[in-house]
């Protein structure tokens, strides 16, 4: 008896032990490594990094149209008659006709610049829609931290809930197979009824069945850890330490300004706004310069006094061209409206996306609250159940209460253990949540 007195009480001081939480100097994966190696290596982040360096070099190739472009071109044409390599005035043919260089096969080479002079305003919107196109990616970025941090601490206190769950799950199946092997004894004996081995036996399946999920499930968890690091396996964890407090009084007014999903939506109404003055370039002249320099050349025809002898004369020219639309039936107006919609659809996006965070960041304390009190019930639980197995099992022992009672009283005091455990990391897991919602998750 003093053997399974002793047995028991190692049992309820390891699986107290296993319960707390405190600094152990270990060699395995911290926390912080875990979100550091995801920072450096998750494909998916380095993807979203990419859009970043896609939107500044938008806005270098927007501001750069305003320099225009230089372009080098060539031409061939053949004619069915004759034509000077370049327009001559008739005072400059009629000096000596017969010596103006004239071909049917005219080749054109030269340097053309063009550059817009005033589109309505379209360009400079343009460079400005790439500005802000520039701060969403940023934002989006930061966003996408902040999301990658909170899926690796999430996943990183699953698991070792489930690391703590396996160990007094462990703690509870081996107690079920001593009990299960006295009993198993004292029916040989003749002191026990076989009904009572059946009993215990069925337990210890059920415990032992409860063991290989836990194990499943850490390890399904571990391969989505692995995933989000980049890593092949996911080795031993330290244990995260965290102190249970409630959470501080949040004023959603003051913080929503701040955030970046709430800035996002702003820039996106501020990107619909530059696009509705953006369609209204259309209605305005468009007004672009364009210069030429380079050499018209080819063989003489039969009416030059020089016939197949190859000649080139200089040619440049510098134009304005002035294009206004006065009637399209329609269109302009039509892409108008439909950017005057997207306008509005962005404002109610914002709205939405506002109303959204002050639902979140109310949860989110919720569920802090939920966790800590979760917890703090399952302690006082867990006192009360380890109290009445220890009692049940002096009973038991003594005769004076069947293996049901010992069963029952052992099975209150497990589901309390796995209560208590569960609770503390929910509460760690809705902080990283806050954290997150709050886009402080990268500054601790």
């Amino acid at each position: 008896m003093k053997k399974k007195l002793s047995s028991k009480l190692l049992f309820t001081g390891m699986l107290a032990c296993s319960l707390i939480i405190s600094v152990q100097v270990s060699s395995g994966l911290t926390i912080d490594e875990a979100v550091t190696q995801a920072l450096e290596n998750n494909p998916d982040l380095q993807k979203q990094e990419m859009n970043k360096a896609l939107s500044e070099d938008n806005l270098t190739g927007k501001k750069s149209q305003n320099f225009g472009k230089i372009d080098m071109v060539a031409s061939y044409g053949h004619y069915n008659l004759p034509r000077t390599l370049v327009p001559l005035t008739p005072a400059a043919i009629s000096v000596n006709p017969a010596s103006v260089p004239t071909t049917q096969d005219l080749f054109t080479t030269g340097i053309m610049y063009e550059v817009p002079l005033f589109t309505g305003f379209s360009q400079k919107q343009s460079v400005e829609i790439a500005k802000l196109d520039k701060r969403i990616a940023g934002l989006a970025i930061k966003l996408s931290r902040e999301q990658l941090i909170y899926n690796v601490k999430s996943l990183y206190v699953n698991i070792l809930s489930l690391n703590a769950q396996e160990t007094a799950q462990r703690e509870y199946y081996t107690a079920l197979e001593r009990l299960h092997n006295d009993i198993e004894m004292e029916v040989k004996l003749g002191k026990k009824a076989r009904v009572d081995q059946l009993k215990a036996a069925a337990d210890l399946e059920n415990a032992k069945m409860r063991l290989g999920q836990i194990r499943g499930n850490t390890q399904i968890l571990r391969s989505s850890l692995a995933t989000l690091i980049n890593g092949d396996v996911v080795g031993t964890l330290d244990e995260s330490t965290m102190e249970m407090t409630a959470p501080d009084g949040i004023d959603c007014a003051e913080d929503m300004t701040g955030l970046g999903r709430y800035r996002s939506a702003e820039l996106d109404v501020e990107k619909k706004s530059r696009l509705v003055d953006k369609s209204k370039a259309a209605f305005y002249p468009q007004i672009i310069f364009n210069g030429f320099y380079g050499q018209n050349f080819g063989p003489n025809d039969s009416s030059n006094s020089n016939e197949g002898d190859w000649n080139h004369e200089e040619a440049w020219q510098a134009i304005v061209n002035l294009k206004w639309t006065l009637f399209d039936f329609g269109s302009r107006k039509t892409s108008k409206e439909i950017a005057h919609i997207r306008q509005q659809q962005s404002r109610k996006t914002r709205i939405a996306t506002e109303l959204e965070l002050k639902k979140l960041l109310r949860e989110a304390t919720t569920k802090i609250s939920l966790a800590l009190d979760e917890f703090h019930s399952a302690e006082a639980e867990l006192a009360l159940t380890s109290e009445t197995a220890r009692i049940e099992q002096i009973r038991f022992e003594k005769g004076a209460a069947d293996v049901n009672d010992l069963l029952y009283a052992r099975a209150r005091d497990q589901l309390a253990a796995s209560r208590s455990i569960t609770a503390r990391y929910n509460y760690q897991s809705s902080r990283f949540y806050l954290d997150y919602l709050l886009e402080k998750g990268e500054n601790k």
